[in-house]
């Protein structure tokens, strides 16, 4: 039987203060429910990627708390294989995955413990996440290599053929991580998630759909064009690392930028995205 104490925790932060984390703060309220919060604290791995230190970390009734600090913004999918071994040095059998703004409901952990404990076939659990407009963000339709936002779906067993769970709040199985080969560091933040599952997929092909709501501030409502831009540039990074395993993979992924180009022309009215694009265009492999 999986208890809490067997989930390694880990919280990735920018610019946030951990005790400002909607994401810690509602948690912390959802393990002071558990029973077991009582006998020991729960292992949280912080990965902050904010370009300054933030310690020391708060007092907590109900976390055992590990900061790691990079200054450099190494990205996501550093931070989570990071603290995947550090949860396999403290001999943890999940990996619980949260950004700095997802809203937990109080009953979280009973219902993450409730699907794992039911269902130790499966080595995928996923929440289902609402953003900003209603619509379900995760798990999402996958078309053609990238997520589409659905407006419903049901807790049950699902295939990641069909539809594919966003990072935050993904819960997996910390051996099964390490056997598909964890996250691809060469993609920091966009798509990060996608590349798992694709590697995820070859070995395992179902996982399993909460019966939990999230609410996450999404960051497709960004309107400062500064941001945009920005933000902008590490996406086509980010797309240029992704891993190939077909030709279509390629023609599928430069038809992403395109899109994601053509959407951030119009709403910036910037013709620094075009520029900005074509420059991606001669110097990469996409």
């Amino acid at each position: 039987m999986i208890l809490s104490f067997d989930i390694q925790f880990v919280i990735v932060l920018y610019k946030c203060k951990l005790e400002e984390s909607i994401s810690f703060v509602s948690l912390s309220a959802a393990l002071a429910k558990q029973p077991d919060s009582q006998v020991a604290k729960h292992s949280l791995y912080v990965y902050d990627n904010s370009p300054y230190i933030q310690q020391p970390t708060p007092e907590s009734n109900v976390w055992d708390i590990c900061y790691q600090s990079d200054l450099a913004n190494g990205g996501l999918s550093i931070a989570y294989n990071t603290a995947a071994q550090y949860a396999k040095n403290n001999n943890k059998k999940y990996l619980m995955l949260l950004d700095q703004d997802t809203l937990f409901p109080e009953n979280s952990l009973a219902v993450y413990l409730e699907g794992i404990n039911s269902h130790p076939d499966i080595k995928l659990f996923a929440p289902i996440m609402r953003i900003q407009n209603g619509q379900i963000m995760s798990p999402c339709r996958y078309i053609y290599k990238w997520g589409k936002l659905i407006d419903h779906i049901v807790p049950r067993v699902d295939n990641l053929a069909v539809h594919v769970p966003v990072n935050s709040g993904l819960c997996i199985h910390l051996e099964s991580y390490f056997d598909v080969g964890g996250y691809n560091e060469k993609v920091k933040i966009d798509g990060a998630d996608f590349q798992f599952i694709s590697r995820f997929q070859k070995k395992h092909q179902q996982f399993y759909i909460l019966d939990l709501t999230l609410h996450q501030d999404f960051s497709m409502f960004e309107e400062d064009p500064d941001k945009i831009i920005t933000r902008y540039k590490l996406f086509l990074k980010d797309v240029n690392n992704f891993e190939t395993h077909h030709w279509l993979d390629r023609f599928y992924f430069y038809r992403i930028i395109c899109i994601r180009t053509l959407k951030l022309t119009l709403q910036t009215r910037k013709l620094e995205i075009m520029r900005i694009f074509f420059k991606n265009l001669f110097q990469s492999n996409v």
